[in-house]
C-alpha cells in the first residue's frame, strides 16, 4: 500500500538503494538541523539524487541507524534505505531551514503471472555477483574468506536487485534508471546485462594475473 507523509530531504550526488548503508557527515548548519529534528521522530529522512540544481524525481527513505555526534556540531552517521518514494510536492518555506517534500512511498509491481522467473533471475545474478567478487578480491589482492557478499540474505528478489545494483559502480544516471524502474523481473534482467560482461573482464584479468606470475608459462615461475 503507498504511504503518503511529509518528509526532510537530502540532496545529494548519488543514488540511495533500499537495504544499503550509506555512511554520510553532516556538518551544514541546516542539515545538522535536520538530523536533530529526524533524531525526535523516526529517524527517517528521504535522500534524492541532485544533478547540478536538478532534482530526481524518485528517492529513497533511510532510516539513522547510528549517530556519532562530533564536539563541533558535526556528526557522523550511518543509514539503511528503507524502501522508495516518489516527489509529490516540494516544500520550501520558512518553518524549515531544509528542504522538504510531500511524498508517496511504492514498491514494484508484483508479477503474478511468472514467479517462478524471477527466482531463476535471482539465482542467476547470486552467481554472477559471487564471481565478479571473487574475481575482484584475486585482482585487488585480498582474502578471499573476507566476507563481503551479502546477497544470499536477500531472499526476495527485488531486495537481491536493489543490494547489486548499489554495489555496482555505474553512472548515476544509470543507477537512477535502476531505481526508478517499477519491474523486478526487468531490472534484474538489465543487471544482468550490465553485470554478465564485468564478470568476464574480471575473470579474465585474474587469468592474466596469474599467467603474468608464471611468466606465461604453466607449473612454477621461471627462475633466472
Amino acid at each position: 500500500m503507498n504511504d503518503r507523509k511529509i518528509v526532510p530531504l537530502f540532496p545529494l550526488d548519488m543514488v540511495q538503494f533500499p537495504v544499503a548503508l550509506t555512511p554520510l557527515h553532516i556538518f551544514e548548519p541546516r542539515y545538522r538541523q535536520m538530523l536533530e529534528d529526524v533524531q525526535v521522530g523516526d529517524g527517517i529522512f528521504g535522500i534524492i539524487y541532485r544533478q547540478y540544481d536538478d532534482l530526481a524525481e524518485v528517492g529513497t527513505l533511510v532510516k539513522v541507524a547510528l549517530n556519532r555526534p562530533l564536539a563541533d556540531g558535526r556528526s557522523n552517521i550511518l543509514c539503511i534505505g528503507v524502501t522508495r518514494f516518489r516527489v509529490m510536492r516540494l516544500i520550501l518555506d520558512d518553518e524549515s531551514p531544509y528542504l522538504r517534500a510531500e511524498i508517496e512511498t511504492f514498491e514494484d509491481e508484483p508479477d503474478f503471472e511468472h514467479p517462478e522467473r524471477l527466482e531463476d533471475l535471482a539465482t542467476t545474478l547470486r552467481d554472477l555477483l559471487k564471481r565478479l567478487i571473487a574475481a575482484r578480491r584475486l585482482v585487488d589482492g585480498k582474502d578471499q574468506d573476507d566476507p563481503e557478499d551479502t546477497s544470499d540474505e536477500a531472499d526476495d528478489p527485488q531486495l537481491l536487485s536493489f543490494f547489486i545494483a548499489a554495489y555496482l559502480d555505474f553512472e548515476l544516471s544509470v543507477k537512477q534508471r535502476w531505481l526508478e524502474m517499477t519491474s523486478t523481473a526487468l531490472r534484474l534482467k538489465t543487471l544482468e546485462s550490465y553485470l554478465s560482461p564485468l564478470v568476464e573482464e574480471y575473470e579474465w584479468r585474474v587469468e592474466v594475473l596469474q599467467l603474468s606470475k608464471t611468466n606465461g608459462h604453466g607449473g612454477n615461475p621461471t627462475i633466472h
